[in-house]
């Protein structure tokens, strides 16, 4: 009786070529550095308590984490550029950026702003709680993830 069988020495090749890509690891999709300025017509910190409650279920903060909605370090940034989320046609060929004159129509009603819209949450009436929430994702800031080919330079 053989020491390895057939089945232990393919367990064993699939363990190294899963061990051999440990060190490698794909940055998550991020977008370009924001470079509008803070938007100051609403209030940022009570934005935050608001988008908590009415788009966290479905949305991350973090690049990479995408939820039912892709993540939301949005301000500013062309709208359906991620390439680890699946946008809506509509989206995808709105040429939209993401700044209060978008963002405002979109929260407050998503389905009528873009007709194929994929976000399926209520609509947001209160122009003040959209103009918090705008605030809000106007201080998100994320910088880009260093790869290793970036660290190398």
């Amino acid at each position: 009786m053989p020491i390895i069988n057939k089945y232990q020495i393919s367990s064993i090749f699939a363990a190294v070529l899963l061990l051999s890509a440990c060190g490698e690891s794909t940055p998550p999709d991020h977008r370009a550095a924001v470079t509008l300025p803070l938007y100051t017509e609403g209030d940022a910190d009570n934005g935050a308590i608001i988008y908590q409650d009415a788009c966290g279920q479905c949305h991350q903060l973090n690049a990479g984490l995408n939820k039912k909605g892709p993540q939301l370090i949005i301000y500013g940034a062309p709208a359906a550029e991620l390439e680890d989320y699946t946008y809506s046609d509509g989206l995808k060929t709105s040429g939209w950026v993401w700044d209060a004159q978008t963002l405002d129509p979109y929260i407050a009603d998503a389905e009528k702003a873009m007709l194929d819209s994929k976000m399926l949450s209520n609509p947001m009436p209160d122009a003040q709680e959209r103009a918090d929430v705008i605030a809000y994702l106007s201080t998100l800031r994320a910088a880009v993830p260093i790869t290793e080919d970036d660290s190398k330079q």
